[in-house]
């Protein structure tokens, strides 16, 4: 096959996720209605058309598509201004409210920033952005240093890759940037860790999906397509590994320069 770049192999990959962590220890944030009213007015697939192309598939509630093995089947939210707007005014929020995103100075996550603040002023969000460097921000994020955030992430594994470490209450302050905290989750996330059968582990994290969704301490959006260019001597590429070649144990282990 005849590559447009001679010397370099390129591909792409239908991998990782992007979405809405949302700051659930202070106010507006708090308060679930507003999570909900967010959920209600957002629109997916205009998100996915401004900041990757078109490029991917909309996420329902889970960071996995209906093609995986993964994938929990819940009915998803429909856009709905006026419910959104409802939603924001039982919770004492009628006219709406300011909020800040922060983020970090990478082009999709400050793009999927400007798509959901301009989506957010319609039900009367006013919203702004603030944009740091990459250290400071992660920082700020596990310390709970912020608002809303609009982030991308790396492809998940499995149900407890996919949840535990991001829901868990003994990860707040590390992975669990959202500060959330619900006994019952807590239980299903340990008990599906430690659960071999499928058919058992499917019934627990159908129960965590469905808490997710009610929840949303995340609200997860859309699956982009990841492009990879690699020069002809880089040995050992794994498909799905795109976005995890930095993690201890990830897949650049695996790889090797032929030169």
């Amino acid at each position: 096959e005849k590559q447009p770049l001679p010397g370099v192999h390129m591909d792409c990959e239908g991998i990782g996720n992007s979405y809405l962590l949302f700051n659930v220890s202070k106010p507006p944030f708090d308060n679930k209605k507003v999570r909900q009213a967010i959920a209600y007015g957002l629109d997916k697939e205009k998100v996915l058309k401004a900041v990757y192309w078109g490029l991917g598939e909309i996420e329902n509630n889970q960071p996995f598509l209906k093609n995986s093995r993964f994938y929990i089947p819940v009915r998803d939210r429909e856009l709905d201004l006026a419910k959104a707007k409802q939603l924001l005014a039982e919770a004492g929020y009628p006219n709406g409210f300011k909020t800040e995103f922060l983020t970090y100075s990478t082009t999709y996550d400050v793009a999927g920033c400007e798509a959901t603040v301009g989506q957010m002023k319609e039900i009367g969000i006013d919203a702004t952005i603030k944009v740091v460097d990459r250290t400071p921000y992660y920082s700020m994020m596990r310390k709970g240093e912020y608002s809303v955030s609009y982030r991308g992430d790396s492809e998940r594994f499995d149900w407890d890759d996919a949840y535990y470490m991001y829901f868990h209450s003994s990860e707040i302050d590390k992975n669990n940037w959202s500060r959330y905290a619900n006994k019952e989750l807590d239980a299903l996330l340990e008990k599906g860790r430690t659960t071999m059968k499928w058919e058992d582990r499917a019934g627990i994290y159908t129960k965590v999906v469905e808490t997710i969704k009610e929840d949303l301490p995340i609200l997860y959006v859309c699956k982009n397509v990841i492009g990879i260019a690699l020069r002809d001597y880089v040995k050992g590429y794994r498909k799905g590994f795109s976005m995890r070649f930095a993690w201890h144990g990830g897949g650049a282990k695996y790889w090797w320069l032929d030169k």
